[in-house]
């Protein structure tokens, strides 16, 4: 059983997994109905990005592409939009099988490495 971790005067936020932000080196994209999507954030669980073309709430097709220990990944899933800015977008992944959810914490497991890598770097 895993330790529950509370920290005294910080309210749950509802969003229970890291979230990385992705850089030029991280091997990664979105698209959402078909569209490339500028990816701002992403965690095993939800995903914020800009978009040239409008969205309304709702579930969207998404497409995530990675590259993992030299290979390369894609899981096709749904994105649940539920913040929707002029341009700027927020949702929880959905329909992932327990495999793409391996894989994708996998990922990001990996992008959080590199990010310490490069600020030991520094």
């Amino acid at each position: 059983m895993k330790p529950l971790i509370s920290f005294p005067g910080i309210q749950d936020r509802g969003r229970r997994a890291f979230r990385m932000t992705p850089v030029q080196d991280d091997p990664v994209s979105l698209r959402v109905n078909g569209d490339l999507v500028d990816l701002e954030d992403l965690s095993a669980n939800g995903v914020a990005f800009i978009s040239e073309h409008e969205l309304k709430s709702g579930r969207y097709d998404a497409q995530l592409n990675f590259t993992l220990d030299e290979q390369d990944f894609t899981i096709f899933c749904k994105v649940d939009l539920i913040r929707t800015h002029t341009g700027s977008y927020g949702g929880e992944l959905q329909e992932m099988s327990s495999m793409d959810e391996r894989l994708l914490s996998r990922f990001i497991l990996e992008c959080q490495k590199q990010a310490i890598l490069r600020q030991r770097a520094e």
